[in-house]
């Protein structure tokens, strides 16, 4: 079997403790040992080997643990307070440092059994009698529980704490300890030999448990039985089976303890996971949605880095890229009812589009400008709102200038649509755009006005808008 040993460097013993474990797996138990014995004596007395069984069969992984009972319970001339206190810093070492270790090593949250013989029965029943909160069951083998055999008539507030015999008899039916001692696995056992005066604490014991209404085994072995490591090893090999059998019960039976809360924290996390994501996926709607205005903005770097290649990125994205940002632009009226004839009559047109995503005031001029000669007409309506507010702010020589070098042929159908085009200045400032849409294309990007340039000839005359552009350069 596997064995491991720890050394455990203990804030509140103020020095080293040594726990063995063995075994890779199983319920965990918590073994301790005599009066003032180290970790290693389960194994030199025989009772690792006794539960070899269960160890390797993994229904149990075995955690020994030393004692210190020599600067507490066996300190018989020393000063009681400080006897006491020693033993108080014993039993939170267990409950607050063991314990954790236990369950990292064990793997799990499960609450462990306590067991011992003679002076170990005595730690496991205070452990489990104080914090049943900590641990599932107690195997008491030969225990006395009550603080005066060591400490004789003298008692105080701590002592009073680690003698079971003493405040069992105090605690009320409605302490809420008594409802998990209800559903504990709790085994006592003695033999009536030389064991006598043990055989009465375990009957005392068994009064008290009986008082709270507390299920519990209690057995007596018979006048034969010595209190020795033989018939220790007989007790624990035939009660254990019943005592994990028990335990299993007992932990169905609380289905909401802090343990089990604690051991399924794991599974949920994982469970709120997807949630999270799920929770991320919805707000990558919208984005999905304003995938046009990334395009945009993608489509801006590569006309300063790739001016060549700009002209075959238009053509490529000039078709789709026009019908989603058309719905988007600031006359979405005029877009819905001049999209189907534009479509028809300026097919070459969607090419100016591109230009609107790298440069988006200016594109929403031109399409308005070139795909509505026949229906742009009846909506200035829509658009003079936009021209009263832009009519103090815009440029009255610029307009007089864009009018005579870039209207030759659209200026006639063109000239309502300024206020079309308009719309387009309540999202960038007016000045920019109402002059010729190849300036603010020269501020982003010199090399963006040049391919736009070589678009237009393809459609219609160029020396009319090259010569619009030199101009305006000029000017500038």
């Amino acid at each position: 079997m596997k064995r491991s040993v720890y050394k455990l460097k203990s804030k509140s013993l103020g020095q080293e403790a040594n726990l063995i474990v063995y075994g890779e797996g199983g319920y965990p138990v918590v073994a301790f040992q005599t009066q003032d014995q180290k970790a290693s004596e389960l194994e030199d007395e025989g009772m690792v080997d006794a539960l070899a069984e269960f160890i390797d069969g993994k229904q149990i992984q075995l955690f020994s643990v030393d004692n210190f009972d020599e600067q507490s319970w066996s300190l018989l001339n020393g000063d009681n307070e400080a006897r006491a206190a020693r033993q108080e810093d014993y039993f939170r070492f267990v409950t607050d440092e063991l314990i954790p270790r236990v369950h990292e090593l064990n793997a799990s949250n499960l609450r462990p059994i306590a067991f011992g013989c003679s002076m170990g029965a005595v730690h496991a029943a205070i452990a489990l009698f104080r914090r049943p909160d900590l641990f599932q069951g107690c195997m008491a083998l030969s225990g006395i529980y009550h603080s005066g055999y060591f400490f004789g008539d003298w008692m105080n507030s701590t002592l009073y704490d680690n003698d079971v015999l003493a405040f069992l008899p105090n605690m009320p039916l409605d302490h809420p300890y008594v409802g998990l001692y209800r559903n504990r696995s709790l085994l006592f056992c003695c033999g009536q030999g030389e064991d006598a005066q043990f055989a009465d604490d375990e009957r005392r014991m068994d009064a008290e448990l009986n008082r709270l209404g507390v299920d519990h085994w209690c057995d007596y072995w018979g006048a034969d039985v010595t209190h020795d490591w033989y018939w220790w090893k007989k007790q624990m090999a035939y009660f254990l089976p019943f005592v994990l059998e028990d335990v299993a019960k007992e932990v169905e039976k609380e289905p909401v303890a802090p343990w089990v809360a604690k051991a399924q924290e794991p599974a949920k996390k994982p469970a709120a996971k997807p949630a999270a994501k799920n929770a991320e996926a919805k707000p990558a709607a919208p984005k999905a949605k304003a995938k046009p205005a990334a395009a945009k903005a993608a489509a801006k770097p590569a006309t300063k880095s790739e001016p060549k290649a700009a002209a075959k990125v238009a053509e490529k994205t000039a078709a789709k890229p026009a019908a989603k940002s058309e719905p988007k632009a600031a006359a979405k009226p005029a877009a819905k009812k001049v999209a189907p004839k534009a479509a028809a009559k300026a097919e070459p047109k969607p090419e100016a589009k591109p230009a609107a995503k790298k440069a988006e005031p200016k594109p929403e001029a031109k399409p308005a400008a070139k795909a509505t000669p026949a229906k742009a007409e009846p909506k200035p309506a829509a658009a003079k709102p936009a021209v009263k507010k832009v009519a103090a702010k815009a440029e009255p020589k610029a307009a007089t200038k864009v009018a005579e070098k870039t209207a030759a042929k659209p200026a006639a159908k063109a000239e309502p649509k300024p206020a079309a085009a308009k719309p387009a200045v309540k999202k960038a400032e007016p000045k920019p755009e109402a002059k010729p849409a190849a300036k603010p294309a020269v501020k982003k990007a010199a090399s963006a006005a040049k391919p736009a340039a070589a678009k237009k000839p393809a459609a219609k005359s160029t020396a009319r808008k090259a010569a619009t552009t030199r101009t305006a350069r000029k000017k500038r």
